[in-house]
């Protein structure tokens, strides 16, 4: 199957992310046609080539509609749930939010639902959010990897007062991801683009990729990092390389404690998995710390499927962390 290899050494954003799907040959009609059902419109939408650094890149930036009233998670999950998107897209935009619900939600002592979602940017954030989903779907539903991130570092004075970078809840959204803060000033990885890189993608493997398209997406012209890069192609590992790096085939069990996670995706993530090929996937309702309600999900596979399962439990969930063991007598 074809991966996308996120490359982030210069930090990522939302804007960059959907200049790259755009760089490399996302169907532009078709993807106008479903953000046209989201309110965003032709003049809505400026998408040109340009360089940057001496290298040819696409800029693609949304200007949305206007969102009124404050906005929480149910709310934005409720205005997807009534856009005429492919479910996929739906599911992983609600998850988008989930995820960025958590980590703040952790940041502040909280819980997600009652984290406030900027009035001033909600409607760009959604459009932005969908957008890149949308685009990441009509060019095939690759396996996205991620590269090292780059966080930035420092401070800046806002009319709201001074923020520190990265921010928190961006490092909360990054837990397991490789990270680095470089000299660069500022936040060059925004927390709406950490979120979703943490639905959309898992950290890259450390072996050879074979490239068959790049594509490069541009920022703001203002920006000092403005240029992010994504390679579609293979990696150079396969179900023989593990097999024979994993002689001693037999049946793992994977689990994970979640209590962040929308419930209602629980039904989704149970048949992803047996899709994906795992034997058998199930989810118990347990009580977790400070009495908060959770899931155990438990996974039974084969020992050469366990790495793709568990990269894929790290897409659908908000987990930060598995643990396996081996069992008999399947």
């Amino acid at each position: 199957m074809t991966g996308a290899y996120i490359e982030c050494f210069e930090g990522v954003d939302n804007e960059r992310l959907l200049g790259a799907w755009f760089d490399l040959g996302l169907p532009e009609n078709e993807w106008r046609s479903y953000m046209g059902k989201i309110g965003v419109h032709e003049n809505d939408l400026a998408v040109q080539r340009m360089k940057v650094k001496g290298i040819a890149a696409t800029s693609a930036c949304i200007y949305p509609f206007k969102l009124h009233g404050s906005m929480n998670l149910s709310d934005m999950e409720k205005i997807i749930d009534n856009w005429g998107l492919p479910q996929i897209v739906k599911e992983k935009s609600k998850l988008f939010f989930q995820h960025w619900g958590a980590a703040e939600a952790v940041v502040r002592d909280t819980n997600p639902s009652l984290i406030p979602f900027d009035q001033e940017n909600s409607a760009e954030i959604l459009c932005y959010t969908v957008g890149n989903i949308l685009a990441w779907h009509l060019i095939g539903e690759p396996e996205c990897y991620v590269s090292t991130i780059n966080l930035g570092s420092g401070w800046n004075q806002y009319d709201e007062g001074w923020k520190v970078f990265p921010e928190p809840a961006t490092v909360q959204l990054l837990l397991g991801y490789p990270t680095l803060t470089s000299g660069a000033a500022g936040g060059i990885t925004s927390t709406a683009a950490a979120a979703l890189i943490r639905t959309l993608a898992v950290p890259a493997p450390q072996s050879a990729f074979i490239t068959e398209k790049v594509g490069y997406g541009a920022g703001p012209e203002y920006a000092s990092t403005n240029i992010l890069r994504i390679q579609l192609g293979e990696w150079c590992t396969s179900s023989q390389t593990v097999k024979s790096s994993n002689p001693q085939k037999g049946t793992i069990v994977i689990e994970t404690n979640i209590d962040d996670m929308n419930p209602e995706l629980a039904g989704y993530l149970i048949q992803r998995l047996l899709s994906i090929g795992a034997m058998d996937a199930y989810i118990i309702p347990i009580i977790m710390k400070k009495g908060r309600p959770g899931l155990l999900l438990r996974v039974a596979c084969k020992t050469e499927r366990q790495k793709e399962i568990q990269e894929e439990i790290v897409r659908q969930t908000t987990t930060i962390g598995m643990r396996h063991y081996t069992v008999s007598g399947w």
